[in-house]
């Protein structure tokens, strides 16, 4: 678990008062930290540019990651709001308290920058090119996908109920790698993920006035089961559109 250590002591934001100081600083660190581990565990042997040549490449499973990724987000929906939902249930009702969804607009172009494309490279280059590949070695696929799913989330834990969410992305993202051998697909599904993120960040008023104004009704909970049927059906489809290309 060293490596996971490494990451947490290069990913910490240096003190400013400047937001573009704090963010460069992060941004750097984060970079550097990678690039560390690339040192280390990969000896330098980055993938370089002729392992991202677009040939081969199929748009059906690109289609068929969008799909995937938006019922993956209808399947989040409860874990962010599992405080929510055991206080509904508890207390019979939703009780909303009013937050600041402000977005600093300087900031939201660093983050823009980070989330779509920086992390989605460094993360999917070590944990699933990487990491499932040494893996594989010595582990049969399933062993290898939940490791470095576990991995994945627990980077990923800023607060409990992130976790899970991060691990179900690292396993579909896992399944992807393994079954099309391409690391372009995950980093494309970790971009989707991530562009969805940055939509509700803008929209989170309005996201989320519409999502609770169900107050857990069915139509909630369908909108979830729609999500779990949306991203069977895709992951179902990608690994068939890859066998048929091979």
């Amino acid at each position: 678990m060293g490596f996971l250590s490494l990451l947490e002591l290069f990913d910490q934001t240096i003190s400013f008062s400047n937001p573009h100081q704090k963010w460069i600083s992060k941004i750097l660190g984060f970079i550097i930290s990678y690039l560390v581990l690339f040192k280390v565990f990969w000896k330098v042997k980055v993938p370089v540019l002729a392992n991202f040549k677009l040939n081969n490449y199929k748009i059906s499973i690109l289609i068929y990651l969008i799909i995937a990724s938006i019922g993956l987000e209808l399947i989040y929906q409860p874990f962010f709001d599992i405080n929510k939902l055991l206080d509904f249930y508890k207390n019979g009702y939703l009780s909303l308290e009013s937050e600041n969804y402000s977005i600093n607009q300087k900031e939201l172009l660093y983050q823009i920058l980070t989330l779509i494309f920086i992390t989605p490279l460094l993360e999917e280059l070590f944990f699933r090119k990487f990491l499932i590949s040494k893996l594989l070695k010595r582990n049969n696929e399933i062993t290898s996908i939940l490791i470095s799913s576990f991995c994945f989330a627990v980077i990923h834990i800023e607060t409990p109920v992130n976790l899970i969410p991060s691990f179900i992305f690292g396993l579909l993202s896992g399944v992807v790698f393994i079954k099309t051998g391409k690391i372009l697909y995950s980093m494309f599904f970790h971009i989707l993920m991530n562009i969805y993120y940055l939509i509700f960040l803008i929209n989170a008023s309005n996201y989320n006035d519409w999502i609770y104004n169900f107050n857990f009704n069915y139509i909630y909970w369908s909108l979830i089961i729609l999500g779990s049927i949306l991203t069977l059906l895709a992951m179902n489809k990608i690994t068939t559109a890859n066998k048929e290309l091979s």
